[in-house]
């Protein structure tokens, strides 16, 4: 037998892949956000959580004063859902880190996880959502 594997790219933008299943692409509206370099590039701040701020539909960022060394605090789902005490994870590269600790010019795309199926992926710890940042990484022939 002769068998040769062709890649189809129709059906890799009609399915998402979702903690433990798969989610047709209409039915995930608002569910996941994601924003490049690009739209952080542009933005012209120190922190990541001020490039951010107005970014991603959900993603509430808020700061306790206007001094620019103070820490955001993240929060998807609002203040007023069920469990508002926890916190929002965030991973950066796959690691649980802080959104004040990267440098925003270091950032390749950020996403938010915001329904259910973050909670199977990341445990109680999604429940609250998930921001996962990735890094640039480095490419063949650019310094």
């Amino acid at each position: 037998f002769d068998i040769r594997l062709a890649l189809s790219s129709k059906a890799i933008d009609d399915v998402v892949v979702v903690g433990y299943g798969t989610v047709k692409r209409r039915d995930l509206v608002g569910a996941v956000d994601q924003v490049d370099r690009k739209v952080i590039e542009d933005r012209s701040t120190g922190t990541l959580a001020r490039a951010l701020q107005g970014q991603l539909p959900g993603l509430n960022i808020t700061f306790t004063d206007s001094k620019p060394t103070r820490g955001a605090s993240v929060n998807v789902r609002g203040s007023g859902s069920i469990g508002a005490g926890g916190s929002t994870l965030v991973l950066i590269d796959g690691v649980e880190g802080s959104i004040n600790a990267i440098n925003p010019q270091d950032v390749e795309s950020v996403s938010v996880l915001k329904d259910a199926s973050s909670s199977a992926v990341y445990g109680a710890r999604g429940a609250f959502g998930v921001v996962l940042i990735t890094t640039k990484s480095a490419k063949e022939g650019t310094p």
